[in-house]
């Protein structure tokens, strides 16, 4: 009789310890939680871009991803068109007199204007920050309202313009996370 009960507390012991085993914290496969969860949203990047998202994420701090990217040129972007708009509030328009197409707008913020390259996109998805899908589909909104632009054609704009903050404004590089990197983005252009 008592090996049975041995033999039973040993089966029960081992059961156990098979769901300790699988009740136990593993670490996740796949991306990174995160506080806030992202969205995903569809562009047409070309292989230049993509390009361009990794070397300005090298640019900032090391605690800025890459996936922080998307995020970041989206607050440029809202920060540049608010600013805009405060410029020409008295005249009853979204845009200045002259600024007829996107290419217009790539001069008056001295942008390089997209290459060719750009003309042969991939769609991709980018994640985003619930606030920053609002802040650019205010953006695009804009942006066709007035020019016809698309969402891709929209978010290039913004990388160009993060790429253009960062080499203006080298002391941004300092900022080690997202929301400081945000408040000294609308401290500039404020």
């Amino acid at each position: 009789m008592s090996q049975k009960k041995e033999k039973r507390e040993s089966e029960a012991k081992e059961r156990a310890s098979t769901l300790a085993a699988l009740l136990k914290e593993k670490p996740k496969r796949g991306r990174p939680s995160r506080n806030v969860s992202r969205q995903n949203v569809y562009v047409a990047l070309a292989k230049s871009q993509k390009k361009q998202m990794k070397k300005l994420s090298d640019l900032l701090a090391d605690e800025i991803s890459r996936a922080d990217v998307p995020d970041l040129a989206i607050t440029v972007l809202s920060a540049r068109l608010e600013a805009l708009r405060r410029a020409v509030a008295d005249r009853n328009r979204e845009m200045p007199e002259g600024i007829t197409d996107l290419e217009s707008l790539y001069l008056l913020w001295d942008l390089p204007l997209p290459t060719t390259d750009e003309k042969e996109p991939n769609w991709t998805s980018i994640r985003v920050s619930p606030q920053q899908v609002i802040e650019l589909g205010r953006a695009h909104g804009t942006l066709n309202a007035v020019f016809g632009a698309n969402r891709s054609e929209t978010f290039s704009l913004a990388l160009a313009l993060l790429e253009q903050l960062i080499e203006d404004h080298p002391l941004i590089q300092q900022h080690t996370t997202v929301e400081e990197l945000r408040k000294q983005i609308l401290e500039i252009y404020a």
